[in-house]
């Protein structure tokens, strides 16, 4: 691109931007509109039928207004590339004017959604390097893929420095890991979540038995109406379980990575793709997981925290590695990220038993609060003593199961450079962080845990606020200063 030419977003923008729009209206409308269908009478429809026309006028005119608008936007939008910046400016009712240093940028992302491979077009997502903005995707910039692909390349030449560019980074990248069709299988498999699939089967036969006693009813538009209404409501649970169940299988095909120098290169995606290029220095944390699934089964996988990336539901999980077993995991972040290889056999020591100690002060705050919303419960609606009763023993066990959980699951492992700490229920998360890393820490004492010399904490860290506090489990007071002097070095 030349250098200040000033451009435009590619016109179909406001085409995904008011359509998309336009579909989730549509979405919400007819699912408000079938759950109330069983009360809805013949007049309200000849209410609807009767002023259909005005109705429909008054969302085209709406679409107009928006369409107007977005084109306006998009008309008076402009981008251009400076010598250490990308200048965004519009024009519109009021002047704006965005000016992003090259040296604050953390990460230069593609991505492609099903409209935009139809179009030929892609979408480029830059992330800043800052505190107060990780929890935005600072720009997001639609091109041809062909030109998305080229200003890419040139704001990762000038955040390499143009003199210091280096002959491989000319060069096509090649990937060190290529999941095949089962690698991604086995992924799925491991990453299964168990509660999706019960709502999965509870949502299939309660379906089933809304079915059966809606074509019992004598009133035939009513039960027509009504097993319309609960099957949209049924296919929505259905739908939204089964893509949870089976997100994975899809999400993650063709993933390839591989790293270059000082950058990691992620691509992967069938409906939609995306291609990470991350530089190893803004890599704040790596996490390695565990579903239920893989824990029975010993199996990880591993993402990193990085600077800029985890706003978006979609950057959640930064993704480093596949499923596979503790083997596969050490090849693959030996390839991918060797600085942190020493990390995955650290060891994380269980919490000291004097934990459970420490934890009885808000256990039983915790009790008192249940028996006593339980007694009070039950002095209005003394006929369902039992139940509510029965319901507060229920909330004692869980709370007790969990810290049962979470006491076999929750650890720390301190270390010459890193910090690594574990938690989880039913899975596991380990996170691993350099200690020149965290920004800063802030530990807990309750009165027990004080007299029995254990603490507890959190540490921060420069990521998306999805990311950016790490809990750290109860671990001996006495292994504080080596946290602080890893800090401080």
């Amino acid at each position: 691109m030349e250098k200040n030419k000033k451009f435009r977003n590619h016109i179909s923008i406001v085409a995904e931007q008011i359509f998309g729009g336009l579909f989730a209206v549509i979405v919400l409308f007819a699912v408000n509109f079938f759950q109330d269908a069983d009360d809805l009478t013949r007049d309200d429809l000849m209410v609807v039928s009767d002023y259909g026309i005005f109705i429909f006028l008054g969302v085209a005119a709406v679409f107009i207004i928006v369409a107007i608008n977005r084109l306006l936007v998009w008309a008076r939008t402009y981008i251009s590339i400076e010598e250490n910046a990308i200048v965004i400016e519009r024009n519109t009712v009021n002047r704006k004017k965005n000016t992003i240093g090259i040296a604050s940028i953390s990460n230069v992302n593609m991505e492609q959604n099903l409209f935009e491979m139809i179009m030929g077009t892609c979408k480029i997502k830059i992330d800043i390097n800052s505190r107060s903005t990780a929890d935005d995707t600072d720009v997001k910039i639609v091109l041809k893929k062909a030109d998305a692909q080229a200003f890419k390349k040139e704001i990762m030449e000038k955040m390499q420095g143009a003199e210091e560019t280096k002959p491989e980074a000319q060069e096509e990248v090649t990937f060190d890991i290529h999941a095949q069709l089962g690698d991604i299988i086995r992924h799925g498999i491991y990453s299964i979540n168990i509660l999706s699939v019960i709502l999965l089967v509870l949502g299939i036969i309660g379906s089933g038995v809304a079915a059966v006693r809606l074509l019992t009813r004598p009133d035939v538009i009513g039960s027509l109406l009504g097993m319309a209404g609960a099957a949209v409501v049924a296919v929505s649970i259905i739908v939204s379980s089964l893509w949870d169940t089976l997100k994975d299988f899809i999400r993650y095909y063709d993933f390839r990575a591989g790293r270059k120098g000082d950058r990691i290169y992620i691509c992967y995606g069938l409906l939609k793709t995306v291609e990470y290029t991350i530089p190893v220095d803004k890599i704040q944390a790596l996490v390695i997981r565990q579903s239920l699934v893989a824990r029975i089964f010993h199996r990880y996988k591993a993402e990193i925290i990085n600077i800029g990336m985890g706003d978006e539901e979609e950057e959640k999980n930064s993704f480093l590695v596949l499923y596979g077993t503790e083997t596969q995991l050490k090849e693959q972040i030996g390839l991918l990220l060797p600085e942190f290889l020493d990390t995955v056999e650290q060891k994380v020591d269980r919490m000291p038993k004097s934990a459970w100690a420490a934890w009885m002060v808000p256990f039983l705050i915790y009790l008192l609060m249940v028996c006593a919303a339980g007694a009070v419960v039950s002095g209005f609606l003394g006929k369902y003593t039992l139940l509510i009763w029965g319901c507060a023993a229920g909330l004692i066990v869980l709370v007790l199961a969990g810290m049962v959980l979470s006491y076999l699951s929750d650890g720390t492992g301190i270390g010459e450079d890193f910090l690594k700490v574990s938690n989880g229920f039913f899975g596991r998360e380990y996170v691993a962080v350099p200690y020149e890393k965290i920004q800063y820490v802030g530990w807990k004492q309750n009165f027990i845990a004080r007299g029995l010399g254990i603490q507890k904490g959190k540490i921060h860290l420069l990521a998306s606020g999805s990311n950016d506090v790490q809990d750290v489990p109860y671990f001996n007071r006495e292994a504080e200063d080596k946290v602080r002097n890893g800090m401080l070095r």
